[in-house]
């Protein structure tokens, strides 16, 4: 059976290909393979679009050479020609690579943004865990053959498509947050964080206080803050623990309670974990 990718999956090699959990619709075909296509130059004929979930080797994309890195949305026109170089490490590749039909990706870009012209500002973006999301259900409709449904499918395809719009920045009725505006949002949950540690704060709860989607402000705060925000939560309660052991009068239970940990058990853990030793270990070695 004939598609409209098999152009593109003439270009694989076998061995790659053969080892590649490949899901192929109407107008989007989905590959995850387990490996990069090193040292061989390809050239897209369709719009191509890479999400990488490990860093990869560089690559030489329209003879330009680019490091590409985890988390990145990696998004190219027709006529776009990408080379993976090699690398020593072995480790096993993990990432998604999505193929949409020209012309379907254009029509329906025309009724987003009213031009059909579609250049992307920048090779590297960012993904979505929407865009994500949207693959999965994608993916779960090939699962059960008996249960498939053609409208099904190319009602998801829409769906992926609108979000790779977005998340390459070409739809113009959304807005993507500025620098200034990260850092904000950043400042704000971090004086959100610090009120409210000793509570059972949720990112949802920083979020809602702070009008940004959960999705955006965790990916904003890990690259601005180079830790998750539930990583900063716990970093910031061991460093109160710790001011709080000084004081002889308050427990190793109280402390607990009064840093915002579910329990004694689950304060012990934690601490040892970042400090090396429990908190009653680390409370004898003060000079109280």
């Amino acid at each position: 059976m004939t598609s409209k990718f098999d152009s593109f999956i003439e270009k694989i090699p076998k061995n790659i290909h053969n080892n590649t959990r490949t899901f192929i619709g109407k107008n989007i075909a989905v590959f995850i393979p387990d490996k990069f296509v090193i040292n061989k130059k390809m050239v897209m004929e369709d719009y191509h679009f890479v999400i990488l979930h490990t860093t990869p080797p560089s690559a030489i994309i329209n003879e330009k050479e680019i490091q590409l890195k985890k988390g990145s949305l990696i998004c190219m026109a027709p006529g776009t020609s990408i080379e993976v170089k090699p690398i020593a490490s072995k480790s096993q590749a993990k990432y998604i690579s999505l193929n949409i039909n020209k012309d379907y990706f254009e029509n329906l870009a025309i009724k987003i943004s009213g031009e059909k012209s579609i250049n992307f500002k920048n090779v590297k973006n960012y993904y979505s865990h929407k865009l994500l999301d949207l693959i999965e259900f994608f993916v779960q409709e090939f699962t059960y053959p008996e249960e498939q449904h053609s409208i099904m499918k190319e009602s998801i395809e829409t769906l992926i498509s609108i979000q790779l719009l977005r998340d390459s920045d070409l739809d113009p009725r959304v807005k993507k947050i500025s620098f200034d505006q990260a850092k904000s949002y950043i400042e704000q949950a971090i004086d959100y964080i610090e009120e409210y540690y000793s509570s059972n704060i949720t990112i949802n709860e920083i979020c809602s206080n702070i009008y940004v989607s959960p999705c955006h402000f965790q990916r904003i705060f890990k690259d601005t803050m180079e830790k998750t925000p539930y990583q900063y939560i716990m970093d910031y309660r061991i460093k109160k623990a710790k001011e709080m052991l000084r004081n002889e009068k308050v427990s190793v239970a109280e402390v607990a309670r009064l840093c915002g940990f579910v329990s004694g058990g689950h304060f012990s853990t934690v601490f040892k974990r970042v400090e090396g030793k429990t908190p009653s270990e680390y409370k004898s070695t003060l000079n109280l």
